[in-house]
């Protein structure tokens, strides 16, 4: 008799919990993620209309979307659900292919997620900034963390084969020219090293020591704040696209 219950307590708590499991699950099957944010030019910084496609990690496509230029680069797109990964590629004339991923975190509740975008000019003669030195100051091996900070520009260039580009590195102060051409080529090199190194093709790759600082982004002449030091600048710069 105290087996026969037993086996009905038993009975019940794993009715119970199938119950709660199954419930659970059907939620978050009917659960969606929405995601918002805006698209800007990476370098002047200006909003753009961007044709935005959404696709699983299968490859099919789940939605698409433009983003606003007029609201500020804004865009919206809904139907994504959680526990899953998706793709999304921005395409715009004259721009840089980008795909990111999204992983989207397991819930039951409904989210918007925010999430702003920047895209890279693609022209012959585009000039894309690093945006923040891959160098220490009269050092041209890549600062530690460089490679966190490389990571977007390599994906670029991988997402756009056609594309050949060069790599322009300038010194962090007047100086000898030919010390600066020498720090400025060894910089040049390590860029071309990180990239190759992580599957662009060094053909594509053409690199634009300088003697002299930055025209455009000289050194400045006040006295900056404690801590704070010039590094010279880096970019790279379309040079060809078949």
């Amino acid at each position: 008799m105290r087996k026969a219950k037993y086996s009905i307590f038993i009975f019940l708590v794993l009715f119970l919990f199938g119950i709660t499991f199954l419930s659970s699950n059907a939620q978050m099957l009917t659960t969606v993620v929405a995601v918002t944010g805006n698209i800007f030019d990476a370098v002047t910084k200006e909003p753009q209309t961007v044709f935005v496609i959404v696709k699983d990690d299968q490859g099919n496509k789940i939605t698409a979307t433009r983003s606003n230029a007029s609201e500020n680069g804004y865009y919206y797109f809904t139907g994504l659900r959680p526990g899953k990964k998706y793709i999304i590629t921005l395409k715009k004339t004259k721009y840089f292919l980008e795909n990111y991923e999204l992983d989207i975190a397991n819930s039951d509740k409904y989210e918007e997620l925010s999430k702003d975008f920047l895209i890279k000019p693609m022209y012959v003669g585009a000039k894309i900034p690093f945006p923040v030195p891959p160098f220490e100051l009269n050092k041209s091996k890549l600062r530690f963390g460089a490679e966190d900070l490389l990571a977007d520009i390599k994906n670029t260039l991988a997402n756009n084969p056609e594309v050949t580009v060069e790599i322009h590195c300038y010194p962090d102060a007047v100086g000898n020219k030919t010390d600066n051409l020498n720090l400025t080529t060894e910089r040049c090199k390590s860029l071309l090293n990180f990239f190759v190194s992580n599957g662009i093709e060094s053909t594509r790759l053409i690199i634009k020591p300088h003697d002299s600082v930055d025209p455009d982004n000289p050194p400045p002449t006040k006295t900056r704040a404690k801590g704070k030091r010039y590094i010279g600048t880096s970019y790279i710069i379309v040079n060809s696209i078949k």
